[in-house]
């Protein structure tokens, strides 16, 4: 029985620029905490308080793992759909909490407008919701053609 292979356009990204992106999401967690909070908080450059360093070493290890699991996981289950789907729909729920919880400090800070959103908001809505999108398409199947792929569990 043919199934649907996944797409070059979807395994370069999944196992090559996502991961580039949690490995920066990594570095900057635990090396460069001033960085990753200000494209978040208005902050002046300041060093975070003890308990966000805290939550950002602890981003980092999600950072971390994410990025094992898509170079790893993804390189060795090459053609099963259903672990790929499984990640991508977990990274989905991650990026959905990560714009919902950026909109929500917006709207409390009055700032729900795009037309006033820095670089930080900008990176932390558009490009997690971009990343949503190719995951929602991947999911969905958009792009997907038949081959001979392993079926999926």
């Amino acid at each position: 029985m043919s199934t649907p292979t996944i797409p070059a356009s979807y395994r370069i990204f999944f196992t090559t620029i996502d991961p580039l992106l949690a490995l920066t999401g990594f570095i900057s967690a635990l090396f460069v905490p001033t960085a990753i909070v200000g494209t978040h908080l208005p902050v002046s450059g300041q060093e975070p308080p003890a308990e966000t360093t805290f939550l950002l070493q602890t981003l980092a290890g999600f950072y971390l793992a994410l990025l094992v699991l898509e170079v790893y996981l993804l390189r060795v289950r090459p053609h099963d759909l259903t672990i790929w789907r499984a990640l991508e729909f977990s990274l989905l729920l991650t990026d959905f909490f990560l714009v919902g919880a950026t909109a929500k400090w917006l709207g409390a800070e009055g700032g729900l407008n795009p037309l006033f959103w820095g670089l930080g908001e900008v990176g932390a809505i558009a490009l997690t919701a971009g990343l949503g999108v190719i995951r929602v398409l991947f999911i969905i199947g958009v792009g997907m053609r038949s081959g001979t792929g392993v079926k999926s569990a």
